[in-house]
Parts: C-alpha cells; structure tokens; sequence
C-alpha cells in the first residue's frame, strides 16, 4: 500500500522539487545582493529593529520611525522579522534577508500549487500557474529587494488563509459534514489573517478573496454556504474592516489621510486617481506580456478623464473583467481569477493616496490570480491538443520556450538587483528625471570616496522634483562638500535641507558638528537646542534659527 502510494505521490513531488530547483536558479543572482535603496531607512539606520528590547514599539509606530524618518506605512511584522535576523547578523551580511523573501516566495508558490489542485486543475495545469508565479520576471521586485518583505511574507500568509478554506473537489462532491470547516481550521484561517493584516495594509484583499472562493464553491456544487463557511467569511471581512478603521485612527501618523505626503492635484482628487488607475492597467498588461523593461521609479504621470487611448484599453478590460463575474455560475473557476486579480488591485486603485502611480510589486498579489487565469488555459488547451500529436508537441514546445525566457530574464533581472550601479543605471536609462535614484546613486559613489561623482549625482537629485520635496537629497550634497572642503557650498545645502524639513535631525546633526569644529559655541548650542526640542516632539522657532545659524 506504501508503494502505491508514493508512486501515486512520486509526479508531484518530481514537480514541487523542480519549480524550487528552477526559481532558486533563477534568483540565486542577487542572494549576495547589498543592503541598498530604502534598505537604508528600514534597517541599516533603523534603531527600533537593532534590539528585540524594541519589539513592542514596532507594533506602535511606522516601518521609518526607527530612522527618524516620517511615513505613514505601518508593517510591524515586518518589521519583527528584521529585528530577529539582525539580532544574529546585523549587517554583517545580507544573505539571510534574502533566503527569507526566497523562501517565501517558494513556499507560496507550492501552496498555489495546492491551491489550484484544490481547484480541481491536473497536474500540469496547477504546475502552470505555480511557475508563472514563482518565475515571473515581474516578481523580483518583491523577492529580490529585501524591504520588499512585505510582499512575500503577507502573500504567504494570505495563500495559507486560501487554502484552507479551499477543500479539495473530492470534499466538495461528498457530504456537507466533510465539507465543513472545523474549528481548528476556522481558528487557524483567523490567526493567519491576521498575520497578514499586520504585515502589509494591502491584505485587507484577503477578505474578498475568502468571498469570491466560497461563493465560486458554492455555485460550482450548487447548494448554500454551511454555516462554517459564513462565520469564517464574516469574520475575515470584519477582521479586514478593523484593520481598515484602526489604519486611519489609531495607526494612522501624521496628517496624511493615505501613504503619502505629497500634496499635489494626484492626491487631491479621487476622480484624477481612479482615471489614473483605469489608465495605467495598459502597463500592467504590458508587464505581464513584455517583461522587458523592468525598473523600480515608474513614471509619475496622472491621466485625467479616459478619452484616450490607454482609458479606453484599462475601461474596456474593466468591462471584460465584469462578464466572467455575470456568469459565475457558469465559470466559476474563471470568475475568480478574474475577480481575484482585481481584488488584489483594490489598494492600488487610488482610493487611498499612494507614493507612486503603479509599480511591478504591486502585481505580486494579483499574480495569485493571474496563476489560476493561466491554469484554465493550459487546462483547455491540453484538453484541445490531447488528440493531435503535432498539436501536442507544439503546445509544449511552446510551454518550454516561454518558460526558459522567463528564467533567462528573471535571472538577469535578480543579477541587476545584486549591484547597485547596474540597477541605479538601468534605473536612469528608463525612469523620467528620477531624482531618489540621482540621489541614491550619489550615496553609492559617496561610499566608494568618489566625490566627485557623487556631487555630480546629488546635484541631479537636488534640480529634481525629489529635491522640492525631500531635505535627503540636500543633506547628502551637504556631506559632499564638506568631504570636498566646500563648506560655503554645505552650508548653502544644509540651509535648503531644512527649509524641507526643519525637523530633519541629521543636517541638524550635521551644522552642530560643524560648528563644533569651529569652536563656535553660540551657535553649536543653538543647534543643540533645536535637536532636543525635535527629539522632545517639539517645534522650534525656525525662522528665528534660520537667521541666527545661517547668518554670514
């Protein structure tokens, strides 16, 4: 009976064993990958995760706090995960950051595995849509950039929460009792909601997610919910509207109603939001078709109203979208694809003010959906070419060859990621005037004591938008100066660093170190002042400061 049954077993896990071999391959470039980018406010300068002593504070404050940087985001298991691997490796190394967003993703892309075979897809259908998760060009955002946590680790818990509401069709065409949900398993899809509720504020998609799967159960076996299924549904939709108030009451930081400061037409008006959203469903289309381009700062660009061409495209596959939904009992499967894929879009559809108009990591979610889309193709189409021999082999020619390019620039995408210069310059080659990677560049150049260059690339930041907005970039060509022994230049920055932010403590830090240095006591202790007023919660008087510090 043994051997029966590992024969029976031997197949699928013949295919487990081969995606993981095949997305380690594919991501093992950037394993060495260095801390950079936002890596810097997160970790490297963030107080609140060098210690587990700080541990309840996480759960209190932004994911920046630690780095006296101001946010709105609120991820504290996150957070928790940084904490408990830089108690063991500090910043010693960045391998350990990175087997965990990999195993991450490996391990949800197994349970889609499960999931879709729960779903009732064949083998090689399901294996279809793990690996077009796990390997993806279009994923590496999420998993090779270690701030990126978030993304996998929430996505892990939300696939476990999906599959155990999911019973396998075997349950679903026996008796109502097998069906139901036991209270272990109503307990554990509760505990790993929340799990995913405080890992990212976008897992609130899980409660449509959980009623989209038992609504689409119960119209493919036609009969009603049993009363487990309404009590876990219920209870994911409140947990998600919980998680919803307490974001904007009691976890919300700042004045900023959503996750950023900015205050321009974008995030002043819904309407120019959600056209903005409709419009820019044609690059993600795009992303998922072309992964060609590939780069991190994508264009700030709102489109107003959808007489255009990409309105037109983003409304009309909105308007696709709705038929399957119509006739979800006649697909369900396909219903919740596509129901899924739009949920998981929610967040990003401007509701909410955002930092940005659309980015690839923002498809990690909907990528679930996107896996159950093309695993009803490949259902259909083996289905189709069972009988046709050249059909057959071109079907799976096909399959192959679509699959090693997806590697081929998945793995040339992780490399990038591994190297700061490479991902910089790519990043300069596609993005429009990307001030933060100007400035991000000029910190790389600054490390290496190339100053020269550096100054070259903080100049660039500071001309940009990102200069108007942030006092980072002034700061950083601030310190260039003063390393290059141009301080009328420095002080020229650092006066312009507050003037953004007066509160920015590290070129306040900065001007009284300075001063220090030139036994100027008046003004070294009127630096002083002004640093604990800001570490107290306090304002200070700054146009007082300004005319006092910066007079010549």
């Amino acid at each position: 009976m043994l051997k029966i049954i590992a024969r029976q077993n031997l197949p699928r896990f013949a295919v487990v064993l081969l995606l993981i071999l095949w997305t380690v391959a594919s991501y093992a470039p950037c394993l060495n990958g260095p801390f950079f980018f936002d890596d810097e406010h997160f970790i490297q300068k963030n107080s609140l995760i060098h210690s587990l002593d700080h541990v309840p504070e996480l759960y209190t404050s932004t994911v920046t706090q630690g780095a006296a940087i101001k946010g709105n985001f609120y991820r504290p298991n996150q957070q928790l995960v940084y904490a408990l691997l830089y108690q063991h490796y500090g910043q010693s190394t960045t391998l350990p950051y990175h087997l965990v967003s990999l195993m991450l993703h490996i391990a949800s892309g197994i349970l889609i595995l499960l999931w879709l075979g729960r779903l009732g897809l064949g083998l090689f259908p399901a294996a279809t849509g793990a690996a077009l998760f796990l390997l993806h060009p279009v994923q590496t955002e999420a998993v090779c950039y270690i701030s990126g946590l978030a993304d996998p680790l929430a996505t892990f818990f939300m696939l476990v929460a999906l599959v155990l509401v999911t019973p396998p069709m075997s349950a679903i065409a026996s008796t109502n009792a097998s069906r139901r949900l036991s209270w272990r398993q109503v307990s554990a899809v509760v505990l790993f909601t929340t799990l995913a509720l405080f890992t990212k504020e976008s897992s609130v998609v899980l409660a449509p997610f959980v009623l989209l799967s038992v609504g689409t159960q119960c119209l493919a076996r036609k009969m009603k919910p049993d009363r487990s299924q309404v009590v876990i549904t219920g209870t994911v939709i409140v947990l998600a509207i919980l998680s919803v108030v307490a974001k904007f009451t009691m976890f919300k930081f700042g004045d900023a109603v959503g996750l950023t400061d900015a205050a321009n037409p974008y995030t002043q008006s819904l309407i120019l939001r959600l056209t903005t959203f409709v419009s820019v469903l044609w690059d993600y289309v795009y992303l998922l078709f072309w992964p060609k381009y590939l780069f991190y700062e994508k264009p700030y660009t709102a489109y107003e109203g959808l007489m255009h061409a990409r309105g037109a495209f983003g409304s009309a596959m909105i308007l696709l979208g709705l038929l399957p939904l119509l006739w979800a009992a006649r697909v369900p499967r396909l219903a919740l694809g596509v129901g899924m894929v739009f949920a998981a879009l929610i967040p990003f559809s401007g509701i909410v003010p955002l930092n940005a108009m659309y980015l690839e990591h923002w498809l990690y979610v909907p990528m679930i959906g996107v896996a159950l889309l093309l695993a009803l193709i490949v259902e259909g189409l083996t289905k189709w070419v069972h009988r046709r021999r050249f059909a057959k082999s071109l079907f799976i020619g096909v399959v192959v060859v679509v699959a090693c390019s997806a590697v081929a620039r998945t793995r040339t995408r992780s490399a990038e990621w591994a190297n700061i210069e490479t991902f910089y310059l790519n990043e300069i080659d596609h993005a429009k005037n990307p001030g933060r990677i100007y400035n991000n560049l000029g910190m790389y150049y600054a490390d290496l004591r190339d100053e020269a260059r550096a100054i070259k690339y903080y100049e660039l930041a500071v001309g940009s938008d990102t200069g108007r907005i942030f006092a980072q970039p002034h700061h950083n060509l601030a310190l260039a100066y003063v390393n290059a022994g141009r301080m009328p230049e420095a002080m020229r920055e650092l006066r312009a660093a507050l003037q953004v932010d007066r509160e920015f403590i590290y070129s306040l830090g900065v001007l009284r170190d300075v001063f220090a240095r030139q036994s100027d006591k008046r003004r070294q202790l009127l630096v002083e002042s002004a640093i604990a007023d800001v570490k107290a919660g306090q304002a200070y008087d700054f146009p007082a400061f300004e005319a006092a510090v910066f007079a010549d």
